[in-house]
């Protein structure tokens, strides 16, 4: 598979979720998400670029030195140390945006196979739509006016968001949920929160807020890596749309390269 670079499609994709990273960045630096399976095997990647041929990926920048293609599956070695270079983020964009993205997008309803390659040799397996790596330098970081908590450290921070297709329904998401705990041997103490959340919440009323609600597991840190799994809904809509998204965060990096 080749890369190919669709700058229309790219700059689109990075404008729709630069208003989503930085909570991303924000929420992976206080605690973070997870799912894995841990044993297998690095795969061997017969390539150094992914192919747009099967699942028309797109992508706007520096090809990526952490991804190989094995058999037609994007895998990302997040074993390497967190730099633009790794994830092709290209740092030489001039927006008024502090936050640079590596946005790899594809359009198929049911998504494409993608591999993680964790510290430790565990290995997750999913299908994605998005695969986007955040970058965010803060020479001063952030700290909360209210609370004095750190909420963005200083120095240069990386995150990474893995949307899955979405599914509808509870049972669907419920499923969904469970079997990616399974394959990463987690508890399944998340699968009855979710259920508890989904019957606490009145679907259909228009009154009802829109707040997105999450459950999520995690894996230990390892190597300073924090990776995870969640579930997300609105709830009070006539028919409820679950995602299912894998996030990442790594250790601040500083100085500031």
């Amino acid at each position: 598979m080749a890369m190919t670079r669709s700058t229309s499609t790219s700059t689109s994709t990075r404008t729709r979720t630069r208003g989503l990273v930085a909570a991303v960045l924000i929420a992976t630096t206080v605690g973070l998400l997870a799912g894995c399976a841990p044993g297998a095997e690095s795969p061997k990647g017969t390539s150094d670029q992914p192919d747009v041929s099967q699942f028309s990926v797109s992508h706007d920048g520096p090809t990526p030195t952490a991804m190989t293609l094995d058999d037609g599956v994007e895998v990302w070695d997040l074993t390497v140390s967190p730099s633009a270079e790794a994830f092709g983020i290209d740092t030489s964009d001039e927006s008024i945006s502090d936050i640079e993205v590596g946005a790899y997008s594809s359009s198929g309803g049911g998504g494409r196979p993608v591999r993680f390659l964790l510290p430790g040799g565990t290995i997750v397996d999913a299908r994605a739509n998005e695969v986007i790596f955040e970058l965010l330098d803060s020479p001063d970081g952030v700290i909360s006016q209210t609370t004095g908590e750190v909420l963005v450290p200083k120095g240069r921070t990386f995150g990474l968001r893995v949307d899955a297709p979405a599914v509808e329904g509870a049972d669907a998401a419920v499923a969904a949920h469970q079997e990616a705990l399974e394959a990463i041997g987690l508890p399944t103490d998340s699968v009855r929160e979710l259920q508890q959340k989904i019957a606490a919440e009145p679907t259909g009323s228009p009154d009802v807020d829109s707040q997105r609600i999450a459950v999520s597991a995690s894996l230990p840190p390892a190597q300073g890596l924090r990776f995870g799994v969640s579930t997300l809904f609105r709830p009070g809509r006539e028919v409820t749309m679950f995602l299912l998204e894998y996030s990442a965060s790594w250790d601040v990096v500083v100085p500031i390269p």
